[in-house]
């Protein structure tokens, strides 16, 4: 009890942030039904993944490909585009929670999408390692989504040395050339017996 006693002035500020999310999810999707965009993503939530695509993927950063670059815009609107349709919403309201949260947390009071890079980095950095529950998995949800989407780009598996492999769960011959396509054998269902 004396926990959520300490913890009173950060429940407050958290309560406003969720309601003022999912007021905006409304609005987002009320705009949406008019048909407005086309695409899975509004152009708020477009400009919210670019920002925190940049953010955690920089161009100046180990690997040469920023988050834009690597196409993680058009990455995640088709992700949230395959989504079943009752788990879009929780998607949304995770865009619209890292663009409201540092109006609420700081470092400044401003949306995510408004802030200097530096600062974009840092509100990542405070949500990663905030005593609130609910920032640190958002935080952990966005960057899943993001890093799926980076590593899945041909430019930066080659920049960290990994080859794509489209059949990555087939058998390799033993005795083949290098580049030669491997036989598929049909499936053992025990020694001796095929399907």
């Amino acid at each position: 009890m004396s926990e959520l006693v300490a913890h009173l002035p950060v429940i407050g500020p958290v309560v406003v942030l969720a309601a003022l999310a999912l007021a905006a999810v409304f609005l987002v999707r009320r705009a949406s039904a008019s048909g407005a965009p086309s695409s899975a993503l509004s152009v708020k939530e477009r400009a919210i993944v670019a920002a925190c695509a940049d953010a955690l993927f920089p161009a100046g950063g180990p690997i040469p490909v920023s988050g834009t670059e690597a196409g993680l815009v058009e990455y995640v609107d088709r992700y949230v585009a395959r989504t079943p349709r009752p788990l879009r919403p929780y998607m949304r309201l995770l865009f619209h929670f890292v663009e409201l949260s540092p109006w609420v947390f700081g470092p400044r009071r401003a949306r995510f999408t408004r802030l200097p890079q530096a600062d974009r980095i840092a509100v990542l950095a405070s949500m990663a390692q905030s005593c609130i529950y609910l920032r640190r998995v958002t935080f952990l949800s966005l960057r899943t989504m993001l890093s799926m989407g980076y590593l899945a780009n041909e430019k930066v598996a080659g920049a960290i040395g990994v080859a794509c492999c489209a059949t990555p769960f087939e058998r390799r011959a033993a005795g083949r050339a290098a580049g030669e396509p491997a036989a598929a054998a049909p499936p053992s269902l025990a020694p001796g017996v095929t399907a």
